[in-house]
């Protein structure tokens, strides 16, 4: 079933993308030693990949860490099932509207209301009693309403770096910016998978057979990995882009004007 949907899914991009005509890098070939050269040289790209690493490692270091939140802070790891339910359904539901608001909103705009929305339902989260579903629940609809909106906006700005790649250094390079967002995603998972075993060991969550079993100090560092340290991943990563990231509406024209007249677009 699940590969069905894969390819059905890969049949929609397949038959109902239209490629636009590019002509400045046709026939062109980009060898593996110029790899990272290309990155580092398209600032925007560079910029845009060291945030969204920033971001993948604190949010999938949270949602690693959700069965042993609700095994052992919240007791219940039966109710692991709903809450995940609920925050996809919240999840598919802000991907859903997001067009609505990128209609009407800068891209700026909307990444620091996904990033305060996120902080929100981090504070929320770590300050709520760990045995109320009630306030954990808000604070992980809010996570998850906010990361939504950050993954697609961070598809826009890998979008917009292949056009200024284009504009600065004359080459698209399609395929290695894009390449990037799945690398990041596993690099992430990678890191996230380091710290959650780290901290699950350390803390002596490893060798409880119930929450009883677990300290208060070991659910103290459990709740700081798992919602202090993505946090400050997360304010990094905007930090990054608030400081270094310059595509705006009026700036990415600009790009488009200049390749127009270069006749290469």
């Amino acid at each position: 079933m699940v590969t069905l949907i894969m390819m059905a899914g890969q049949c929609v991009t397949l038959f109902g993308v239209k490629e636009a005509s590019f002509s400045a890098d046709r026939g062109q070939s980009t060898p593996l030693r110029e790899l990272f050269g290309i990155i580092y040289k398209n600032d925007q790209l560079f910029f845009t990949a060291l945030a969204m690493s920033l971001f993948m490692i604190g949010y999938v270091t949270t949602t690693s860490f959700g069965i042993y939140f609700f095994k052992y802070a919240y007791g219940d790891e039966a109710m692991y099932s709903v809450f995940a339910l609920i925050l996809g359904v919240s999840q598919i539901s802000a991907l859903a509207i997001f067009p609505l608001f990128s209609r009407r909103f800068e891209r700026k705009t909307l990444y620091t209301a996904a990033i305060i929305i996120i902080t929100a339902g981090y504070v929320i989260f770590f300050l709520a009693p760990v045995n109320t579903m009630l306030f954990i629940g808000a604070g992980g609809i809010l996570i998850f309403i906010g990361q939504s909106f950050v993954q697609l906006l961070m598809l826009m700005f890998l979008a917009d770096s292949v056009d200024y790649g284009h504009w600065k250094l004359g080459k698209r390079n399609d395929s290695i910016t894009f390449s990037l967002q799945p690398f990041i995603n596993k690099m992430g998972g990678a890191i996230s998978s380091g710290i959650v075993s780290a901290v699950v060991i350390i803390s002596g969550i490893k060798d409880a057979q119930t929450a009883s079993d677990v300290t208060v100090q070991g659910l103290f560092m459990m709740k700081t990995a798992m919602l202090i340290f993505p946090l400050l991943c997360i304010a990094a990563s905007y930090a990054i882009y608030r400081a270094k990231y310059r595509i705006d509406s009026g700036f990415y024209a600009r790009i488009l004007s200049d390749l127009h007249k270069r006749n290469e677009i």
